[in-house]
This record gives C-alpha cells, sequence and structure tokens, in this order.
C-alpha cells in the first residue's frame, strides 16, 4: 500500500428508520390469498391431475383460479358445497397419500371443483399443497 494511503473506515448508512431489537408481528395467513402447489402430487400415478379428462382439469383450473381470488378467512367461512372445504381423516381414502409429506397428524382438507370431483391436500401457512385430484377419492 503506498504511503500516507489509508483505507476509509466504515461509515453505516444512516439507521434512523431502523430499530435494534424491533420485532415484527407474525403474520397471519388467514388474511393471505392462497398459493396453490403441485410439488408433492405424484405424477402420472393414481388420482394425479395428468389423468384426469379435459372437463375435469378445466373444473380444476377454474376452482383454483377462484379461490385465489379469496383470502383464507373468506374461504373458511364458505360452505363446503360451494367455495369452502371440509376436513377428511386420511383412513378414509381410497388413493394412497404420499409419504412424506403426509403424516398421520397432517390434517387432509378436500375442496370439491364438479358434482363428485375433489381436490384433496393440507395447508402449510398460506400455502395449499395439492396431492391428488378426482372422484371417490374416499368413503363417506
Amino acid at each position: 500500500m503506498a504511503k500516507g494511503k489509508e483505507f476509509k473506515k466504515f461509515k453505516p448508512k444512516s439507521t434512523k428508520n431502523f430499530k435494534t431489537g424491533e420485532i415484527q408481528d407474525p403474520i397471519n395467513y388467514d388474511l393471505c390469498k392462497p398459493i396453490f402447489s403441485f410439488y408433492n402430487m405424484q405424477y402420472g400415478q393414481n388420482a394425479c391431475l395428468s389423468q384426469c379428462d379435459l372437463p375435469n382439469k378445466s373444473s380444476v383450473t377454474d376452482k383454483i383460479v377462484l379461490l385465489s381470488q379469496l383470502t383464507w378467512r373468506e374461504i373458511k367461512s364458505q360452505p363446503r358445497t360451494k367455495l369452502g372445504y371440509e376436513k377428511i381423516p386420511q383412513q378414509q381414502f381410497n388413493v394412497s397419500l404420499p409419504n412424506p409429506p403426509v403424516t398421520p397428524e397432517v390434517s387432509i382438507k378436500v375442496f370439491r371443483h364438479s358434482g363428485s370431483g375433489r381436490i384433496a391436500g393440507y395447508r402449510v401457512n398460506d400455502v395449499y399443497h395439492i396431492l391428488v385430484v378426482g372422484d371417490n377419492l374416499y368413503n363417506h
């Protein structure tokens, strides 16, 4: 290093808008709109979207688009036969659910997308993970 030249000392920028130790309020995910994920769906398997006919694929897509316009709080307040969902115990399913992520304590929420068509998955925060779609997924 040349004589007389030193590194400049680092001076932090203004911190007047930042308070150290400030804790943010936790996010209320019920006030968020749902995000839909097919990550855990077993592609090509029974009860996969790829196995549905075109009218059912269209119906599933329409339902997801419609639900994505609402918050989770609004969805919870809807009847299960319309835009709401119902919880179905895992033991009632006729199709296999991926394991993991579906462990015994995971609550499966089922939406109706047509007369007998269902979308089954689970919710983590604001993300609804779709596992299976189709007809006759579970025993009533």
